[in-house]
């Protein structure tokens, strides 16, 4: 009979052991999901920002091109007639001058 008593406490014990094994794997399980969720939505938030990046470099891109499309095909503005004559004047009397 103390044998099977013995038997008994050492199997409740092997049960108890067990149930604390399974909570604590169904607990990591838990995080475990937790975690990939955060991962997924992560990856989501980041391929969002790439695009946006992507985005604004090509705009940049793009205003940077007509910026210089700008200063290639700019005429020039037209020079008022009296800075050429004042011009003008400054290098006749230079040449005038010995």
């Amino acid at each position: 009979m103390a044998v099977s008593v013995t038997i008994l406490i050492v199997v409740l014990r092997i049960l108890q052991s067990t149930r604390k094994v399974v909570q604590g794997g169904n607990e990591r399980l838990e995080i475990l999901r937790d975690q990939q969720e955060r991962l997924a939505f992560l990856h989501e938030e980041r391929r969002l920002l790439l695009e946006e990046l992507e985005k604004r470099r090509l705009a940049i891109t793009e205003m940077e091109r007509q910026r210089e499309l700008a200063k290639v095909f700019q005429p020039e503005a037209p020079r008022s007639w009296w800075s050429r004559d004042v011009r003008n004047v400054r290098r006749d009397m230079s040449k005038k001058e010995p």
